[in-house]
C-alpha cells in the first residue's frame, strides 16, 4: 500500500513538471543574445558617426564616409571602451569619378562611450595614436597587449575599410540619382604643360589672392562642388593663342554648361599674364 502511494506521488510530480514545461513552451521568449546584438549594433552606429564627425580635420567633400573594424569592447569604470581600426573618407567628383578626395588611412582608435538612462551611447573620448616616433609607444598604451600585433599592422585592414567607404559612396550616389564610377583610389591626372616657374606662380602664388583659382583643378580636367544646393563644375583646360602662346582657362559652369565665372592666363615665358575677356 505504501509503494502504491509513493508511485502515485511520483506520477503526480511528473504530471506537474510536464504541464509547466508545456505552458512555458507556449510563451514567446526573446533569445538570450538579442539584447547583446542590439547593444553591439548601437555601439557600431555610434562609432560610425564618431568617425564621420572627424570630417573637420580634412578637406571637405560632397559626402562623408567611414570604415571601421571593432576589435573588442570592454566595460571599465562605468565606461564602454571600444578598440577599433578606423578610416575617414570625404568623396567628391574628379574627372567624373566619385573618389576619395581627402581622408585617412587605417588608424588604430580607442573610443570611450557612456550610456545614458534611456540607453543611448554618447562619445566621451576619441583617441588616436601619436604621430612620428611616439606612434608605437602610444598604441601599446592605448590597446590591450593581445591586440598589439594586429593594430601595429593596421594598414593590412585598409582594403576592408576602403570597401566600406566605397559602398557608402555608392549609396549616396543612389540617393541623388547619379550614376558614376566609384573608386577611392587616386584618379589619374594630367598636369598643364607649361614652364615650371609659370606653373608654380599660377597654382601656388596666385591662388593666395584669388580664391577662384583655388577652387579650380590643378590639373587638366574637372572637379565638382555643391554650393547652396546647386552643383557646379570647375574646369581647367589648356590651349594655344593665335600667336602660339599657351593659354590656360579656369571656368566655373552649371551642369548645363553655362559659364558662371572664368579666368584666362597667357603664358609668356615664366610669366602668366591675365587675358581680359
Amino acid at each position: 500500500m505504501k509503494e502504491i502511494r509513493i508511485l502515485g506521488l511520483t506520477l503526480l510530480i511528473i504530471f506537474i513538471l510536464v504541464s509547466c514545461s508545456v505552458q512555458n513552451n507556449n510563451v514567446p521568449s526573446t533569445p538570450p543574445d538579442d539584447k547583446e546584438e542590439e547593444k553591439l549594433a548601437d555601439i557600431d552606429a555610434v562609432v560610425s558617426k564618431a568617425i564621420k564627425d572627424r570630417r573637420t580635420s580634412y578637406a571637405s567633400g560632397e559626402t562623408a564616409t567611414e570604415g571601421h573594424i571593432i576589435l573588442e569592447t570592454e566595460v571599465k569604470d562605468g565606461k564602454t571602451i571600444v578598440y577599433t581600426i578606423a578610416s575617414f573618407g570625404a568623396f567628391g567628383f574628379e574627372n567624373g569619378i566619385f573618389t576619395k578626395i581627402s581622408g585617412s588611412g587605417a588608424i588604430p582608435t580607442v573610443i570611450a562611450l557612456s550610456q545614458e538612462e534611456k540607453g543611448q551611447y554618447v562619445v566621451l573620448e576619441y583617441k588616436e595614436p601619436m604621430d612620428g616616433s611616439g606612434y608605437i609607444d602610444s598604441i601599446k598604451k592605448m590597446f590591450p597587449k593581445h591586440l598589439h600585433e594586429r593594430v601595429l599592422a593596421a594598414h593590412d585592414e585598409y582594403p576592408s575599410l576602403v570597401k566600406q567607404q566605397e559602398e557608402q559612396a555608392e549609396e549616396y550616389l543612389k540617393s541623388i540619382g547619379r550614376k558614376a564610377p566609384v573608386s577611392a583610389a587616386h584618379v589619374e591626372k594630367t598636369l598643364v604643360d607649361i614652364d615650371v616657374e609659370a606653373s608654380n606662380k599660377l597654382f601656388a602664388q596666385y591662388t593666395k589672392f584669388d580664391s577662384f583659382l583655388n577652387d579650380c583643378p590643378y590639373w587638366i580636367g574637372t572637379k565638382e562642388k555643391v554650393e547652396y544646393g546647386e552643383r557646379y563644375i570647375y574646369e581647367t583646360s589648356q590651349s594655344k593663342t593665335g600667336d602660339g602662346y599657351d593659354l590656360i582657362f579656369f571656368q566655373k559652369k552649371k551642369e548645363d554648361g553655362t559659364v558662371i565665372e572664368e579666368r584666362k592666363y597667357k603664358i609668356v615665358g615664366s610669366e602668366p599674364q591675365p587675358v581680359d575677356k
